[in-house]
């Protein structure tokens, strides 16, 4: 996966953090009111882009992991760890 498809999970999830955040920082939903409908719909779109843009990034990076452990190789018991100078 690139850094470009991995800045676009984050802009989901950041997205996904404003709109959870909107309906409080622009005061269209007074405190200790009754919720609105668009505040909710705000919430609740905000909270699936927030999960949808953390475990598409997670899967991402475990999918990177696996691929620079198929990379790596197998060692056999014999061979010496490399050792970084």
């Amino acid at each position: 996966m690139n850094r470009l498809a991995l800045g676009g999970l984050a802009a989901i999830f950041a997205i996904g953090g404003w709109l959870i955040a909107a309906p409080f920082v622009l005061h269209f939903q007074a405190p200790g009111a009754p919720w609105t409908n668009a505040a909710r719909i705000d919430i609740v779109t905000g909270a699936i882009l927030v999960l949808a843009g953390f475990s598409a990034f997670f899967t991402a990076l475990a999918g990177r992991i696996r691929e620079l452990y198929a990379e790596a190789g197998p060692r056999t018991a014999n061979e010496p760890v490399p050792v970084a100078e």
